[in-house]
């Protein structure tokens, strides 16, 4: 037989005296139509529901349920099996108890002012707290509900909704908000490091362009020697102060290149006491604690001595009397220099910006304290290196920096200095331990 699209129901009834069957066929071609493109259509709602991780429900107001799956929005968004899809009919203020304590007042209140007639529609976004085999996940979840049926005088009977998991969405949106405030952040601190930078240049162009014109036109050989010294001292700070900017670009833009060599360190650390000794005060102790008779290292030498000039004029600028004591030990598989102070400190307030471009702590007013790029360059440097810098300091007592270096030490090139002055060294270190309590503020450690 020719197969045809045409379907009947059929109904088969016998007759009164059993001797007939009486048969009636009614096409139902159409109906049987209408439900197969019911189901068609029921279907793919379905599957996008699930695929866009929308859960409907319904609310019963009459009996205090709402008819959804609790947890099929943390399963789903934790890509966890359903075992049974089936809708679950609970109790609503066992609905609520899902959600977030922080967010549950709101979301009453939303549903509350939907159900008096207040609103049309419920659209809020909160927290869904779920502990699905002994693992507690949260989720963000936006709902959107209306009135489905009214009774007689116009109260609601039921409202339908759905659920959307959203916790993507709002991490998207936090990313976005951090990284906007980091931007807006930074784009601050260029304009105050461009209009530092501005001021801080001039100063001392300014300084060499008038006692220049000043000398040209001086005969006494004593003024002519002041205003050369002061041009010369200008000359090196805005020298300084361009170097910093260019390392520190070169950082930024990852082009800093090192050039490892192999020298001796305790020579180095008396050059750079001998440099200092014509930068600090003369009330000022400047003193190289020497633990080793010799070490050898193999590092970067221009670069390191870069760090501690830095260092050691951060601590001449801040300090007036007392003393300035520096050094190096090796302890675990690092090189650690050390610059300690007696100065004004570092109020606790400042400590977490110690390391911010263009953001340096309070000192007096006068010339020669720079754009504050000394410490940043330090820090930036070091980690280049693998190393870090550590800074304490407790205010009107003084400041403590550390450097941190991977040991790099040329051969078997180590020695200890006499026991007698290792005995004074240790003394020394106590005696700064002192200046420096317990109670100090630690900013970082960037080993």
């Amino acid at each position: 037989y020719k197969e045809i699209d045409t379907f009947y129901d059929i109904v088969v009834n016998a007759s009164d005296d059993g001797r007939f069957m009486h048969i009636f066929c009614m096409d139902s071609t159409e109906l049987h139509h209408a439900q197969m493109q019911m189901r068609s259509i029921n279907h793919k709602l379905s599957m996008a529901l699930d695929i866009a991780n929308i859960i409907p429900w319904k609310w019963d107001l009459t009996n205090h349920t709402i008819l959804c799956d609790l947890n099929k929005a943390a399963k789903m968004a934790a890509g966890m099996s359903l075992a049974n899809n089936a809708s679950l009919a609970v109790d609503e203020e066992c609905y609520f108890s899902k959600v977030h304590k922080e967010d549950r007042e709101r979301v009453r209140a939303a549903y509350r002012n939907l159900i008096e007639g207040h609103t049309e529609k419920v659209c809020e976004e909160f927290r869904v707290v779920s502990n699905e085999s002994g693992h507690w996940h949260m989720e963000w979840v936006e709902a959107q509900a209306t009135v489905e049926t009214r009774d007689c005088d116009g109260r609601p009977l039921s409202l339908v909704g759905t659920s959307l998991v959203i916790s993507e969405r709002k991490q998207m949106e936090q990313e976005l908000l951090t990284a906007r405030d980091r931007a807006e952040e930074s784009n601050r601190l260029k304009s105050a490091f461009l209009a530092n930078m501005s001021h801080e240049i001039r100063t001392p162009l300014n300084a060499i362009v008038g006692f220049s014109g000043i000398l040209a036109s001086t005969d006494e050989e004593q003024e002519k020697q002041e205003y050369m010294s002061i041009i010369e001292s200008n000359n090196t700070l805005l020298l300084q102060l361009i170097s910093d900017i260019l390392d520190l670009s070169k950082i930024e833009a990852g082009t800093l290149e090192f050039v490892h060599t192999d020298f001796e360190l305790n020579k180095l650390m008396r050059e750079k006491e001998n440099v200092m000794r014509l930068k600090t005060d003369q009330n000022v102790e400047l003193v190289f604690e020497q633990r080793y008779e010799t070490c050898h290292v193999r590092t970067d030498r221009n670069r390191l001595s870069q760090l501690m000039i830095n260092l050691l004029t951060n601590a001449a600028k801040f300090t007036h009397r007392g003393s300035i004591r520096f050094g190096y030990e090796l302890r675990a598989g690092q090189l650690y220099f050390w610059v300690a102070d007696t100065g004004c400190g570092i109020p606790s307030e400042q400590m977490g910006h110690l390391f911010d471009r263009c953001l340096r702590p309070a000192a007096p007013a006068g010339p020669g304290h720079g754009l504050g790029l000394g410490l940043l360059l330090c820090r930036s440097i070091a980690q280049k290196h693998g190393g870090g810098l550590l800074a304490e300091s407790v205010p009107g007592k003084g400041s403590r920096f550390t450097l941190s270096l991977p040991e790099r030490i040329s051969g078997n090139r180590v020695s200890d200095v006499p026991t007698a002055y290792n005995s004074g060294f240790n003394r020394t270190l106590l005696g700064l331990a002192d200046a420096l309590p317990a109670a100090a503020y630690t900013v970082r450690n960037l080993d």
